[in-house]
Order: C-alpha cells, then sequence, then structure tokens
C-alpha cells in the first residue's frame, strides 16, 4: 500500500532523512520506533506533504504522491494523526470529529461513521457537547484518532500515540488500531513506547539519525542483540 525508496529530507542544512526505504503492506500495522532526534515524526510528515522531500519517492496505493499537497492526500485515503493531537480546544467534541469530514459530502454517511468512532470510544459519546480542551490526554488522543476516521482513510499514520498516556489508555488507543486494522485500515505508527510498538505492528523498523538500522518482524526484536545495537549503539556512535 505505502512504498517509500530513497527518501531524503533536510531542515536547511540538516539532514533529518537521509535515504530512507521502507514498505507498508495492505491491513498491516507496522512500527517505526528509534531515540529522540532519530527523524520519525519527519518521516510522516514527509509521507503526509506537510514537509517537502528533497529526495527520493512516496507511493501510496501504486500512486505517485510526492510533493502532492497535504489536503489533497486525505481525499486519496491517507489521513495523519500528529504528534499532539492538534484538536481544536474552543470548538466541541462533536465539530472536531465534523471537520474531519470536511472533504466528504455524503452527509448520512457521516453520521453513521460519526456514531461508529463513538461507539469505538464511548467516552465521547459522554463529552460530546463539551469544549475539547476540557478533555483528558488520553480523550484528546482519542478524538484526534475519531477525526481522522471521518476522512475514512485506509492508511492511517499515527504520530506518537502513546505519549504521556497512562498505561491503560494507552492500551484503549491500540485496542483501537487492532480493531480499525480488523476494519481495513492499514496503519503506520511512530513510537518511542518500544514494547507496545513490538507488541502491536506485525514490522518494525529502527529509525536513528535519519536511516533505517534494522527491520523486520516485530517478534523477532525481543531478546535480539542485534536490535539492542541498531537502537541504542547508532544513536551513541552518532552523538
Amino acid at each position: 500500500m505505502l512504498k517509500i525508496r530513497d527518501l531524503h529530507v533536510s531542515y536547511g542544512n540538516i539532514a533529518a532523512l537521509r535515504g530512507i526505504s521502507l514498505d507498508v503492506g495492505k491491513s498491516e500495522i507496522v512500527a517505526v520506533i528509534g531515540p529522540n532526534g532519530a527523524g520519525k515524526s519527519t518521516l510522516l510528515l514527509a509521507i503526509a506533504g506537510v514537509v517537502r522531500a528533497r529526495a527520493g519517492s512516496v507511493e501510496f496505493d501504486g500512486r505517485a504522491i510526492t510533493g502532492q499537497q497535504p489536503e489533497a492526500l486525505v481525499t486519496t485515503g491517507l489521513s495523519l494523526v500528529p504528534e499532539g493531537r492538534h484538536i481544536f480546544g474552543s470548538l466541541s467534541v462533536a465539530e472536531n470529529l465534523r471537520l474531519g469530514a470536511t472533504v466528504r459530502r455524503d452527509r448520512q454517511e457521516v453520521a453513521r461513521d460519526i456514531d461508529r468512532v463513538l461507539a469505538m470510544f464511548p467516552i465521547l459519546r459522554e463529552r460530546y457537547r463539551q469544549r475539547a480542551n476540557k478533555l483528558s490526554g488520553g480523550e484528546q488522543q482519542m478524538l484526534a484518532i475519531g477525526r481522522a476516521m471521518l476522512a475514512r482513510p485506509r492508511l492511517l499514520l499515527l504520530d506518537e500515540p502513546s505519549l504521556g498516556l497512562a498505561p491503560l489508555i494507552v492500551a484503549q488507543i491500540y485496542e483501537a488500531v487492532r480493531a480499525l486494522r480488523d476494519q481495513g485500515v492499514t496503519a503506520l505508527i511512530v513510537e518511542q513506547n518500544v514494547g507496545r510498538a513490538l507488541s502491536a505492528a506485525d514490522r518494525t523498523y529502527v529509525l536513528s539519525s535519519g536511516v533505517i538500522a534494522m527491520s523486520g518482524k516485530s517478534a523477532e526484536f525481543a531478546g535480539n542483540a542485534a536490535f539492542d545495537a541498531a537502537y541504542f549503539g547508532v544513536a551513541e556512535a552518532a552523538r
């Protein structure tokens, strides 16, 4: 579903990604893990068209999307849940959810999809008319995912979905991600919570200092000395 080849992204003279290549298959959950500053968020932002690639290519469903605008990519079935959630705090939960459907014209189906989101995250039904800035961090993360789902994505990009959340809430978030996969939604997840990423993902890439240091089936990473070297050793050498 997603094919990235030799992707380079720079911020001025600073290279954030240096020749990244990865694949995500349909109905997979794929994780990208790595230390702070590895380039994980930049990778998702480049896929979603928020930052421009200096070189390389991104294909989504067999179609080149490199350089396209974020709003155009949403209509193709690609949605980003950014780090920090970026919900609209002064708007209600209901209004935030409807914003996720701005690219759609099928209003009756939108209403049904809102119902599906509220069934997935029942606390949002209780908070439906409340302002979003009154929600807890976990509730805001659920709202951010729900808003992305209103665009009916086929590929969901999740940036640090567990950041700052209690373990119980993290478990609920990942349960929702697995449920979405069962409904045909593919997920690419950036995580610093290594244990959670490895337990949830089918395959994992280790990103360090802007390069892929290791990749493989997530089940093969636990207790693997090569994984420890890829995650910690490359980062240490780059300092």
